[in-house]
């Protein structure tokens, strides 16, 4: 294929045909870049600009030219302007009927949109390529470009249901068109992540393997290290924490910052000093909203892990925001999910368990059997302290059942061990924190006495108190420590 390109190129070229040398130098660059060669790629599309500038302003040719700047603008992240310059593209495409750059320009666009959290308005340009791609008005090469464009724009922002539908149909490209190395392990990356969703993570482990193998002596770097990131997230979740560290700083050493990941490893790991700084880190400087949404559920687990609630409350507050912003059901349940959590973790449990639930509903409808495990954990913690034995029971079991199919060793764990401890409650297990405290306030410490003794500030003391109090079942300090005394809770 390259070597006709070159051909039909040289034959334009040789007759002054700017308008066909500009085509022909276009797909010989883009091929160029899918295979692997970007720098060979970008002196074709060098090449190609400069035969484009001696056509018609409104020429096929100016509006193929478009998408590299359209790309350019998207990577400083001028969204607005990579907009505005995509729909140029899609208008010279419509004048002179040109459906493979109507398609191409319109992924971008619909892409871009969804960046700026414009997520119903980002679909009617990727609606309408799809159409495009299933009526057969797309040549091959541009019917994977799309598809590839789109499957990673929905795992974006999460919406996981169309990006299942169409991974099953860029797949089926990739496997006709084995010729595009580069091209194909990008796209093996995206179905390694929707695979693992869908809790088939040997497949997805696989998947991620044969996507780092085929990207092997290309340029396409980053793809590599987010396979390997995606390698390290399935043995994280395995319980494997010295093979997922070693794939996570092979992904940062490829440019990828392996987040939320490496920071819920070290979580996991018992480091959680180092877990608060690298997902704070990563939160002060993430690009835009789909980004920030994906690493605030794995922030709020942490605070709530370290006991920092107001700190997770106020990260409720960000997802809940965005999910508000964006008005997709996905994120409206991740932000359910993080305000279950939190509210847990102050014995709030009537609050808990019906957030925790619609989030379980959810993602039990979809199929991801890892996040519905993990809610069905949270709502039988939920349902004993609320008296339901008989329901957390059934949680329990349904939970320990996912985790044992999945191979979460680390989580199956952590289930049995809650199973052993459960108990029926009026006196919810105080956090470590709360322990601190009412040791505390055993010894006699005052609210502000105990706020200058662990750093905290004497309104989260306060709030500390409140909880012990409620958790307890008692109105006075006397009370609790006596209480605690009596229980072995300090």
């Amino acid at each position: 294929m390259l070597s006709a390109l070159d051909r039909v190129y040289a034959y334009h070229a040789e007759r002054g045909d700017h308008d066909k040398s500009a085509r022909a130098a276009f797909w010989r660059g883009l091929r160029s870049m899918m295979i692997g060669d970007v720098g060979l790629g970008s002196g074709w599309l060098q090449r190609a600009g400069k035969h484009a500038e001696q056509t018609a302003p409104d020429s096929v040719e100016r509006g193929y030219l478009l998408l590299p700047q359209v790309f350019m603008h998207r990577g400083k992240g001028a969204y607005e302007a990579a907009v505005e310059i995509a729909d140029k593209a899609i208008a010279i495409g419509q004048t002179q009927d040109e459906p493979d750059l109507i398609a191409l320009a319109g992924s971008l666009k619909g892409g871009i949109l969804f960046r700026l959290g414009r997520i119903d308005e980002g679909y009617v340009p990727i609606d309408e390529t799809m159409l495009l791609a299933n009526s057969n008005r797309l040549s091959p090469v541009v019917t994977g470009v799309v598809y590839c464009e789109i499957v990673a724009s929905c795992c974006r922002v999460l919406e996981m249901a169309r990006a299942r539908e169409w991974t099953a149909i860029l797949d089926d490209w990739c496997r006709r068109n084995p010729q595009a190395k580069a091209f194909n392990g990008v796209c093996q990356v995206h179905r390694a992540e929707v695979l693992q969703l869908e809790g088939n993570w040997s497949e997805a482990f696989a998947e991620a393997e044969r996507a780092g193998h085929g990207l092997r002596g290309t340029t396409e770097q980053t793809a590599r290290a987010n396979a390997a990131y995606r390698r390290g997230e399935i043995l994280r979740l395995r319980g494997d924490y010295s093979a997922a560290d070693a794939e996570y700083r092979l992904a940062g050493e490829g440019g990828f910052d392996p987040q939320p990941g490496l920071p819920l490893l070290r979580l996991a790991q018992g480091r959680h000093q180092e877990a608060v700084a690298m997902i704070h880190r990563a939160l002060q400087t993430a690009d835009d909203l789909p980004q920030k949404s994906a690493l605030l559920p794995a922030a709020i687990e942490i605070s709530i892990a370290r006991d920092e609630l107001d700190t997770a409350e106020r990260l409720c507050g960000e997802m809940r925001e965005i999910a508000e912003r964006f008005g997709t059901e996905v994120l409206t349940r991740v932000a359910d999910q993080g305000y279950g959590a939190l509210a847990l973790a102050r014995g709030a449990f009537a609050d808990a368990v019906p957030a925790l639930i619609r989030a379980r509903q959810y993602w039990s409808e979809f199929g991801a059997p890892y996040l519905v495990a993990r809610l069905r954990v949270d709502i039988a913690r939920g349902c004993t302290e609320l008296g339901d034995l008989e329901s957390a029971a059934m949680e329990l079991d349904a939970a320990e059942m996912l985790f044992h199919e999945l191979g979460a060793e680390p989580d199956l764990a952590r289930t049995r061990t809650l199973r052993a401890n459960r108990k029926p409650s009026g006196s919810h297990i105080l956090t470590a924190r709360e322990r601190e405290v009412l040791a505390l306030m055993a010894a006699g410490g005052s609210n502000r006495t105990i706020a200058g003794k662990l750093g905290l500030s004497p309104k989260t003391v306060n709030r500390h108190v409140e909880n012990i109090f409620g958790k307890l079942g008692v109105s006075s300090r006397a009370a609790a420590v006596a209480k605690a005394l009596k229980t072995n809770t300090i």
